[in-house]
């Protein structure tokens, strides 16, 4: 079972290799959906739902997105599952920044190396890991 964790998220450490690539996203993935640029899967870890983008012209994972999940909160993916062990996802954008003694950005997120965190109504609602072959190179265009 491959797990992630948020705090080796936030370190050097990242996730499993295997987690970026298509091939076995696609074996461990409960939902599969197409855009026009993206690959995307879905993984349900009980609270939370796990979504991974591949960009179609080269399969490279994009990014892999975590989010808390009130629909499918009864389904526990045997093969992948997401740890929330230093509690970021719901913690107040205040505690974040003082935290981690980031700003917001223009865009109301905040980045910290390869995470960036998406805030609804002051809390972290989502928290999107961009795999380090893709820094730089990030667009959650659809």
């Amino acid at each position: 079972m491959y797990k992630i964790k948020t705090s080796e998220l936030l370190s050097e450490k990242g996730i499993a290799e295997e987690l970026t690539s298509i091939e076995v996203v696609k074996n461990i993935s409960d939902d599969l959906f197409e855009t026009k640029h993206h690959y995307l899967m879905a993984a349900y870890s009980l609270e939370y739902k796990i979504e991974f983008s591949f960009d179609k012209v080269n399969n490279m994972c994009q990014y892999i997105m975590v989010e808390r999940n009130d629909i499918n909160r009864e389904k526990q993916n045997i093969n992948i599952e997401f740890i929330d062990d230093i509690f970021i996802l719901g913690q107040h954008i205040d505690g974040v920044k003082d935290k981690f003694k980031n700003n917001i950005s223009k865009n109301g997120s905040i980045r910290i190396g390869n995470i960036e965190l998406f805030f609804e109504k002051h809390k972290v609602d989502s928290l999107y890991y961009f795999p380090k072959q893709n820094i730089g190179n990030n667009q959650l265009n659809s």
